[in-house]
């Protein structure tokens, strides 16, 4: 076994999106102690390697690996076999917990989870961060078990990214990614074929319930997890975003600007700000305004411009990853040349938040900038606002970006490194 993909490129991103989640929410630092999980299965096999890969990305985490035999069946002892050979090629070391007593007869899937974790806590050292292999498609399955059998409103929530020391980083990734990423270095594992026995209820709804409307409903992952982190923050359970969104408000004369700096696909938050927002500029509004906020919160997603009528006197109007919300006239830019200027990445980063959280800049709505070297791609910028501006830009035949959808480009690896010399355009 080598650390050698056969395709380097889906591989790659999926470790950046692995370490964006771990380091974005605080999972583990570089030189935690990591107690890992593994059954010898397709995730948890998974998991250690993207764990050993990133060793190469600065980090030197000292790793053990844990194994649950619960000597319920003769396959078992080739699982632990298969967990020792790999831990010995992969020189960490393995401890193996043997869980007596259990019958697999009687309420089997409850009694063995209490078990793992009972051995779990058991053989952690003090400082180490115990590291299971659940993912997005083990959480829905969760949920929905959950809401079957149950009114808690936390149980809807689904499995916690973080419990006391217990981390999931694989949270970030459905079991389609997990799949393709072994599939692409060739991973060896072993199927528990417990898996296939629908007498177990997450099994029943696995392989019969999913599959009857996963193939119709082709988005039903991503939507629940847009819908039970908004759920989750909204009640304060997300261990992820404590209540915070990714998105921003910032509160001006007659307007009000919603924008995420970060440029997460994660709309939670939205609709609430919104509906600040709202509050904001006309207090003794009254009525429902769901649907418009609705509509507002697809519009950001599909990347369209507005404006979106909210009330009868405030529309909003829309760029990238931003929203303007105001009882103001439509935006009317005119431009005003600064003097360009060169900024390295970071730097535009740091001056592009200060700019965006200055309330007096709204008026100059929707923000961009043009580029005089760097090389990167032409975007074509629109809105259905403010098209004077867009035809002044296209008579003057320069590289022109959305503030944001800048920061997005430069982001990328091959364009990380370089300095722009850009300028900003502001309203008269």
């Amino acid at each position: 076994m080598k650390f050698i993909s056969k395709n380097s490129k889906y591989t790659n991103r999926l470790i950046g999106h692995f370490l964006k989640f771990i380091q974005s929410f605080n999972l583990f630092d570089k030189e935690d102690e990591l107690l890992v999980a593994v059954s010898g299965g397709v995730d948890s096999v998974a998991l250690l390697w993207v764990i050993k890969i990133i060793q190469s990305y600065g980090y030197s985490n000292e790793v053990r690996v844990v194994h649950i035999n619960h000597g319920t069946r003769s396959g078992q002892h080739d699982e632990e076999n298969f967990v020792l050979d790999l831990c010995r090629h992969l020189e960490i070391e393995c401890e193996v917990i043997a869980v007596q007593d259990l019958d697999p007869k009687s309420n089997f899937e409850y009694k063995a989870r209490l078990k793992r974790y009972e051995g779990f806590y058991e053989i952690a050292r003090p400082n180490e961060k115990i590291v299971l292999a659940h993912h997005i498609d083990d959480s829905f399955e969760w949920t929905m078990l959950q809401s079957l059998r149950s009114a808690s409103i936390e149980g809807l929530v689904g499995i916690p990214v973080k419990n006391r020391r217990v981390i999931r980083p694989f949270m970030c990734l459905t079991k389609e990614q997990v799949l393709k990423f072994s599939k692409y270095f060739d991973l060896p594992y072993i199927e528990d074929p417990t898996n296939e026995m629908i007498k177990y209820e997450r099994n029943f709804i696995r392989q019969n319930v999913i599959p009857a409307f996963s193939d119709r409903y082709k988005k039903y992952l991503k939507h629940y997890v847009y819908r039970h982190n908004e759920i989750a923050r909204r009640l304060g359970l997300h261990l992820l975003d404590k209540n915070k969104s990714s998105f921003n408000l910032v509160k001006g004369r007659g307007s009000v600007l919603i924008f995420s700096i970060d440029g997460m696909q994660d709309y939670s938050g939205l609709e609430e700000l919104a509906i600040q927002g709202l509050q904001y500029l006309n207090p003794d509004s009254r009525g429902s305004v769901s649907l418009q906020l609705k509509k507002l919160s697809q519009a950001l997603k599909n990347h369209k411009y507005g404006p979106i009528v909210l009330t009868n006197s405030i529309k909003a109007y829309l760029d990238y990853h931003c929203v303007l919300i105001t009882r103001n006239a439509a935006p009317k830019l005119r431009f005003k040349w600064n003097t360009p200027q060169v900024f390295s990445y970071d730097e535009y980063c740091n001056f592009l938040e200060e700019f965006l959280r200055n309330k007096m800049n709204q008026s100059s709505f929707p923000f961009f900038v043009t580029i005089y070297n760097g090389n990167l791609d032409k975007r074509n910028f629109k809105t259905s606002f403010n098209v004077q501006a867009v035809h002044e830009l296209q008579e003057m035949n320069v590289t022109y970006y959305s503030a944001l959808k800048l920061k997005r480009e430069w982001s990328k690896k091959r364009n990380r490194h370089k300095a722009l010399r850009i300028n900003l355009f502001l309203e008269l």
